[in-house]
């Protein structure tokens, strides 16, 4: 904030907030707003209805309360009145959106609407601070991919012709949510969108989709099965995916799965501290036009990941970052091809100062996700 001159930094995106003060809310209509003076003084605005959640899991200076969104004074105001608390110059405030971020139907003004200047754009602030994790961090995700993997184990164990996807993934889940209530005394989900473990796959042509749905029907020997884990450890999370086969598999899946495989051996053999996050994207596409998939990719090879799902930097071309140690990446090159089935891997891996480490500690080669009719 002092390099870039500011008197004051107003903080809107939920997942920044938390990274900032350890404040896991669940987004509403209700304006939320973190303000941070170049002094380090902060000010957390938030409804009522979070004022116990606020004071007792953050550690900013003051938490200031407003009663109900849009209320006879709306929320905002009590962001513009912090702002001239810490005696911030409109022309020397920043934020990481110009206002609060619209859910669940919010209206209202603009931070600009309010000081009269358009803020500095100050997203880039926090968000190079969550590119590289800290130690801790990386504890988090990796228990998070432990228990993915113990979750996926048993999933995979539980599939059964005949069956739905739920019927097999949702018990396994399940089973190993309790576990990790039994073995983790204290634990618990941290966020808005889920509750805490889960390991799934869809099956069938609807593979063929990046983002295929259940089919709702039995599983049948031949289906492609695409899977997805992960946990959620103070927050912070991991993927595990993985392309299973029912039964013998038909030369043509295996063709696609080998393709597969080898785009993401690729990816993750390109990853290294100072290579371009658009590199690692390149060489799965010359390797792709040179095994002749290149027309069946649907997407990049992958993005980072921590206090969300999706985060920023990305493994695709148009992305100038460079990788550095302590970056989290999915690395999740697929082949979709229709009337046959998607083929997709996705592994957790953190860049290293010598290369680069998988978190996912699963099995990858076909013969060992051949699952039984």
């Amino acid at each position: 904030m002092q390099a870039s001159g500011l008197d004051a930094m107003c903080v809107f995106y939920p997942a920044r907030v938390a990274y900032l003060t350890g404040f896991h809310h669940i987004p509403t209509e209700r304006p939320i707003a973190l303000v941070i003076g170049s002094s380090g003084q902060s000010s957390l605005v938030v409804p009522a209805v979070e004022k116990e959640h606020a004071e007792s899991s953050t550690s900013v200076d003051q938490v200031r309360i407003y009663f109900e969104y849009p209320g006879a004074e709306h929320p905002m105001e009590s962001v513009a009145e912090v702002l001239i608390e810490m005696s911030a110059r409109p022309d020397r405030t920043g934020a990481d959106h110009d206002g609060y971020v619209p859910f669940w139907g919010y209206r209202g003004p603009r931070l600009s609407d309010l000081t009269g200047v358009e803020p500095v754009d100050a997203e880039l602030i926090v968000e190079s601070l969550r590119r590289v994790k800290s130690s801790a961090e990386l504890d988090c995700i990796q228990l998070s991919c432990d228990w993915a993997v113990r979750a996926h184990r048993r999933m995979q164990g539980a599939i059964t012709t005949g069956k739905t996807e739920m019927e097999c993934y949702m018990p396994a889940s399940a089973e190993t949510l309790f576990e990790m209530v039994h073995e983790m005394p204290g634990w618990r989900p941290r966020g808005n969108d889920d509750s805490g473990l889960i390991a799934m796959f869809v099956a069938g042509r609807s593979t063929a989709m990046p983002h295929g749905f259940v089919k709702g029907h039995g599983i049948a020997a031949g289906d492609v099965l695409v899977s997805g884990a992960g946990a959620n450890i103070d927050g912070y999370r991991s993927e595990l995916e993985r392309t299973m086969i029912v039964g013998e598999p038909s030369p043509e899946q295996v063709r696609a799965f080998d393709a597969m495989l080898a785009l993401q051996t690729r990816a993750i053999e390109t990853m290294a501290p100072g290579v371009p996050a658009g590199e690692v994207e390149l060489a799965t596409v010359r390797l792709a036009e040179e095994l002749g998939v290149a027309d069946h990719l649907r997407h990049h090879a992958g993005h980072s990941i921590g206090l969300e799902g999706h985060e920023a930097p990305f493994l695709d071309r148009g992305d100038d970052a460079v990788l550095e140690p302590g970056m989290v990446f999915t690395v999740e090159p697929g082949v979709y091809i229709p009337d046959l089935g998607g083929f997709r891997h996705s592994d957790t891996v953190v860049i290293t100062a010598d290369g680069r480490r998988v978190m996912t500690d699963y099995p990858r080669e076909l013969k060992d996700l051949i699952v039984n009719p």
